[in-house]
């Protein structure tokens, strides 16, 4: 941690692209909690410099489908951005895909460089994703991006990611960090209770669905139709034999 109570989180698998294996999604964990213990005020999660791939989301190796809303580590890792009362800036260098592209989401700002480039695979693969998550992700991008984004499995560029609302800020690399330090330090300026219960109440506002306990019922059964299909295992078998794995 910085002396002026900014927590740095650095992603540190480049061998494996930074996807998120069980022990360092534990690692991640212990890190967020290790920064309020410490009475840090910010934090930044950002990953080696010069990276290639900033995230590639879930370790696919270590996937569960059986087990993918109740024990997925990648999903604890965004609920704990989420909930940590700490602002948390997610500073971004090279691709961010799937479950990467998902902690972006619940990150609180996004300052990028121009290699990050975004993606995500789950329709590909034909993997659902929760509501709450679908609704958090329509108020951070919008509703014609979200689905470009899901229905292709496209990467876009930095450029439409910010004005898709996705980045607050596209900087060259050589002042990525600078300027995301900067903008940690004008949050220290504030009042820490004050910037804690404005994240609090805008992400309970932003995961807010109009779903009644029938539509609720009627997308967990379209999901688990999803996941016992044996075409999504074949598919997921097959991404990982074209990754070398």
């Amino acid at each position: 941690m910085q002396g002026d109570a900014i927590a740095i989180i650095t992603l540190d698998r480049d061998e494996k692209r930074n996807a998120l294996s069980t022990e360092m999604a534990k690692v991640l964990l212990r890190s967020f909690d290790r920064a309020e213990n410490e009475q840090a005020r910010v934090i930044v999660l950002r990953a080696n410099d010069r990276v290639k791939v900033w995230c590639a989301g879930h370790d696919l190796s270590e996937l569960d489908l059986e087990s993918l809303e109740t024990d997925n580590t990648t999903l604890e890792v965004c609920a704990k951005i989420q909930a940590t009362p700490l602002p948390v800036i997610a500073m971004v260098e090279g691709g961010v895909y799937a479950g990467g592209l998902i902690m972006l989401l619940c990150a609180d700002i996004v300052v990028a460089s121009p290699t990050a480039r975004v993606a995500i695979t789950s329709s590909k693969l034909g993997i659902p994703l929760a509501p709450e998550l679908y609704a958090f992700w329509l108020r951070v991008m919008g509703l014609h991006k979200a689905k470009e984004l899901l229905f292709t499995a496209a990467t876009i560029s930095p450029e439409d990611a910010y004005n898709a609302g996705l980045f607050n800020h596209v900087v060259p690399a050589d002042q990525l960090e600078q300027v995301t330090l900067s903008i940690a330090r004008k949050i220290l300026d504030c009042d820490s209770a004050g910037v804690a219960n404005a994240k609090f109440q805008l992400n309970l506002i932003a995961t807010q669905s109009s779903l009644d306990e029938q539509q609720r019922g009627h997308i967990q059964d379209r999901n688990a139709e999803l996941i016992s299909n044996p075409a999504l295992r074949q598919r997921v078998s097959a991404f990982l034999k074209s990754l070398g794995r």
